[in-house]
């Protein structure tokens, strides 16, 4: 909000009697009266709070999804908390409210919903943003654009694909947290732990333009209608979701050879086979640090991706306990390579098959092979490019035992 005029009122005045004892003898022949006038003059030139927007006149929501029905139209629905006032004991959000809105475009359908309610609706304060799978399919700018256009939109809210209809998810009976809030400490805790990736409205807006990576999404799904789950990630071709996504450690794999994973990433493997499984045939472990490489080269006009990651982890759970031996200090690091390597494998195969350009690869070529780039259709041959994946593993870490 602009400051009030008269904050500036005491820096005027004292500019005035400097101005005005440089010219004594103008001065002179000025009265009390005319000099208060002067500066009442300049303070109606001031800014006021002409802009202001005030609370009781709008209604804030937290949460918002957006689904496709069977006729084409677009069903908007959105969360907003229901505030006690202050002489009721308020001043925290007991319960939130869901009003729901039709129409042919986002626009029409959030007009919808201001007809349905006492006041009108505002995105200042949004931190959810849903996505129906069925309207990610087509394309989710028309949705987005809503955003982008009011300035007063929070473009740090999170955005996310939901399995089905996400209005289902707005519905959860959570009765510990208002529905925003949980959805939003589950994403941070999946993004922490490197499932999914760490995305908002304004993060996306330059992937969704660029012609040489595309964009990803996490994907989350509902149970019974009493919590969330975070499935991993929805994999987009341009602007639309293709209906592959990565799920667990391929995720979580991705994530690492891409450079954008979390603070903690935890695997757990089998590393012997058995015909009956017991937690000796398994290992977990926490990734501590990591180093990755991706190196774009062409040869005789094909594009070969190699991809390098090294991890030094820490073991969490080993119950064989065999540690104090260097041959099996060996073998869990040549072992864990193996599987993680087949792991990333995996999720490129998915990537190409999708033909979802996750990685960049093509800003890549874009910048620095910019004549093949003009000469190709990317789109056409992105699935068919050759991209090994080099995952190498070291222990570093044990626990207080070996």
């Amino acid at each position: 909000m602009p400051a009030s005029p008269f904050f500036f009122f005491p820096f005027f005045y004292c500019l005035s009697r400097t101005f005005l004892k440089k010219r004594r003898r103008e001065v002179s022949t000025m009265t009390r009266p005319s000099k208060l006038l002067c500066i009442g003059c300049m303070t109606i030139l001031l800014s006021g709070c002409w802009d202001q927007n005030l609370l009781k006149d709008v209604r804030l929501y937290m949460a918002a999804s957006f689904d496709l029905d069977t006729e084409g139209k677009i069903i908007d629905a959105v969360a907003s908390p229901i505030i006690k006032r202050a002489d009721q004991g308020g001043g925290s959000a007991e319960t939130y409210q869901i009003i729901t809105g039709i129409g042919n475009t986002p626009r029409a359908a959030r007009k919808d919903i201001d007809q349905r309610s006492s006041k009108t609706f505002d995105a200042s304060k949004l931190r959810i943003l849903i996505i129906g799978n069925e309207l990610a399919k087509q394309d989710i700018y028309p949705v987005l654009d809503l955003f982008y256009r009011d300035p007063k939109s929070s473009l740090s809210a999170k955005v996310f694909i939901s399995e089905g209809i996400g209005k289902d998810i707005l519905q959860l009976n959570i009765k510990e947290q208002e529905i925003s809030e949980y959805l939003f400490e589950l994403l941070e805790s999946q993004e922490d732990a490197s499932l999914i990736p760490e995305e908002n409205l304004q993060s996306i807006c330059a992937e969704m333009f660029d012609p040489g990576e595309d964009l990803i999404l996490p994907y989350m799904s509902q149970e019974g209608g009493t919590q969330a789950k975070v499935e991993g990630i929805a994999l987009f071709n341009e602007r639309k979701f293709t209906g592959q996504i990565l799920s667990g450690d391929e995720a979580m794999i991705f994530l690492l050879m891409d450079g954008t994973s979390g603070m903690k990433p935890r695997f757990t493997k089998e590393v012997t086979n058995h015909e009956n499984n017991s937690p000796s045939d398994f290992v977990s472990f926490d990734v501590k640090k990591t180093k990755q490489q991706l190196e774009v080269k062409i040869s005789n006009k094909e594009v070969k991706v190699n991809i390098n990651l090294k991890l030094k982890i820490a073991l969490t759970e080993y119950a064989r306990n065999q540690l104090y031996k260097k041959q099996e200090i060996q073998f869990l690091n040549q072992k864990l390579s193996e599987i993680l390597s087949k792991d990333a494998e995996a999720a490129i195969k998915k990537l190409q098959q999708a033909n979802s350009d996750s990685f960049g690869i093509g800003r890549r070529l874009i910048a620095l092979h910019n004549d093949y780039w003009k000469q190709v259709d990317w789109k056409k041959e992105y699935p068919n490019i050759s991209i090994t994946p080099k995952v190498e593993v070291e222990i570093v870490g044990h626990g207080i035992i070996k």
